[in-house]
Formats: structure tokens, sequence, C-alpha cells
């Protein structure tokens, strides 16, 4: 699955982050990708995992 990277505001990023979607930012080492506690299992299909 390819993904496409689209640049969003901060505020755009926090309510997406918040209606439960995945999301990611830069930082200086690995970009993270939060998500609510109740999302989780969603990064583990992204990343392909089980």
């Amino acid at each position: 699955m390819k993904n496409k990277i689209i640049f969003v505001s901060i505020e755009t990023l926090i309510d997406r982050a918040a209606s439960g979607n995945l999301v990611s930012f830069p930082t200086y080492t690995i970009p993270p990708l939060p998500a609510r506690p109740d999302k989780s299992a969603v990064i583990f299909l992204m990343k392909g995992r089980s």
C-alpha cells in the first residue's frame, strides 16, 4: 500500500488525531504515529503487523 503525504496545519492535525485518524509529524529522529488509545490497532494495520 502506498500512502500519500499530505501537509496540513497543526490545528488540522490535532482535529484529525482527536477524531481518531492516524497522523504523523516530523521529529529529529523517527516520525511518530500518534493515535488515540482506542484507535491504536490502526498503527499495526498501517505497519502491516498483527
